[in-house]
């Protein structure tokens, strides 16, 4: 599949596993059939309330921290901290970084993750830190 794509969904709670690390996610089941697009992790923007922001979005199962099947898009989205639960957005992915992966660890995710989120903030032009 060419990208970019956009899904929508409506954000649930997840794991709160990201907020663990001070990297919250906004997740959503897509609506669209996202069977054509590689699991992993993209560089993304994020439509909220007719406002853009950029985000890096991890597209798959999450085996690390779950034994389900069904397909969400997690997003970190940079430099935002609003409460959108049960809000519609709209996550549109633009460039590929990684396939998704089961780690030996949180830490090791955790690790992983880290890095996804600085090297998507010079991706998008913003300050890493």
């Amino acid at each position: 599949m060419v990208l970019p794509v956009t899904l929508t969904g409506c954000v649930e709670p997840g794991n709160k596993i990201g907020r663990k690390f001070s990297m919250p996610t906004a997740n959503i089941y897509p609506r669209e059939d996202v069977t054509g697009l590689e699991s992993g992790v993209y560089y993304s923007t994020v439509a909220i309330d007719g406002e853009d922001h950029y985000g890096i979005t991890n597209l798959g199962v999450r085996p690390t921290v779950s034994s389900g099947s069904r397909v969400n898009a997690e997003t970190f989205i940079y430099n935002y901290d609003e409460d959108i639960y049960g809000k519609v957005i709209t996550v549109t992915l633009i460039a590929f970084r990684r396939s998704e992966r089961r780690f030996a660890s949180l830490d090791e995710l955790y690790r992983t993750i880290e890095d996804d989120r600085r090297t998507g903030a010079l991706f998008h032009g913003i300050d890493p830190n």
